[in-house]
């Protein structure tokens, strides 16, 4: 069944399927609306509902709040038309952040233990899709059923690799570590903003967990590239224990070929003979790196890690334009 979209102040009106979102349904027609996370989180392809009724997807997304209700804006990547429909953009050009974000049938190749309960998933895709290293995309895991996972390789071919945790009662985890190689499911990509900006400076990547994953790309791209920043390049990643930090030996491989690279370790419960940081991320922030507000940070990992080191930037007065991270655990 098919509902129409129609997109004021220009006019336009296009068929939307009943399982696609509002941008969804845009995307397929070639209308360029405005989006970055895809997962609800940013807000920026909030529109105006004129007419017409919607379902939302994930109704606790955290962009929206009562303010948006009262004025009936809704999320374009979370909402689905449950009748024909009349939205309005906010003034200004709506586009598509480039690489252009496309939907691609998958098949699962390959499956490799890291870490207790952590992997990482070997995808290809029938043409290749063409990311940044750092972003992210979402993979359709069932009815209902979506996650966001960055990609840790680089693009340039039909690979699409992944680290992913498996946690208990954790639908996404599950699902995803339940599949068998050959497996095929729908994957949209490119998402997200915090991809590295190639300009001379003081580089600090902070990672906890699978959040190693946008990072360790975003390495990769610069040994890949040759670059050399001028400056220090801290790498600083944080786990429970030793055997939790995932893909230790492609981090120190892509460490090894960037000038000043420096790989710092922390992890919470630490052994006896651990020769590096116990601690946490944050410990390591303000022990090891100096004149914080010269530094440019990119952060990834759990909620709670990538707002505590947030706060701590905010806190030694790191400008806004400095810090990278995307949000959507």
């Amino acid at each position: 069944m098919t509902r129409q979209l129609r997109i004021e102040p220009d006019g336009v009106a296009i068929d939307a399927a009943d399982h696609d979102t509002i941008l969804q349904a845009a995307r397929r027609r070639g209308i360029a609306l405005a989006y970055e996370c895809g997962w609800g989180s940013c807000g920026a392809c909030k529109v105006t509902l004129v007419d017409g009724q919607v379902d939302p997807i994930f109704p606790g997304a955290p962009a929206i709040n009562p303010r948006d209700a009262r004025r009936n804006r809704i999320l374009a990547c979370q909402s689905r038309a449950i009748s024909d429909v009349t939205i309005a953009r906010g003034p200004g050009e709506w586009s598509a952040p480039a690489p252009r974000c496309v939907e691609q049938q998958a098949i699962l190749r390959g499956v490799d233990d890291l870490a207790p309960e952590i992997r990482q998933f070997s995808f290809e895709t029938a043409e290749p899709i063409d990311f940044r290293p750092g972003q992210y995309a979402i993979l359709h895991l069932g009815e209902g059923l979506r996650r966001c996972y960055s990609m840790c390789n680089l693009p340039g071919s039909k690979a699409l690799q992944f680290i992913a945790k498996r946690y208990d009662g954790g639908k996404g985890s599950n699902a995803l570590a339940a599949l068998a190689s050959g497996a095929q499911i729908t994957i949209e990509a490119p998402f997200g903003a915090c991809t590295l900006r190639r300009q001379q400076g003081r580089k600090v990547f902070v990672a906890g967990g699978t959040g190693i994953a946008p990072i360790l790309a975003m390495l990769r791209e610069a040994a890949e590239a040759r670059l050399d920043f001028g400056s220090p390049v801290d790498v600083i990643y944080g786990a429970r224990t030793p055997a939790d930090l995932a893909a230790d030996d492609m981090l120190e491989t892509a460490i090894a070929r960037i000038p000043q690279g420096r790989y710092l370790p922390v992890v919470e419960h630490a052994p006896s003979d651990w020769p590096h940081a116990a601690g946490f991320v944050t410990d390591v922030i303000q022990s090891a790196v100096l004149d914080h507000a010269a530094a440019e940070f990119y952060v990834a990992g759990p909620p709670v890690m990538v707002n505590a080191v947030r706060s701590l930037l905010r806190a030694v007065d790191v400008p806004i334009t400095r810090v990278h991270y995307d949000s959507f655990g």
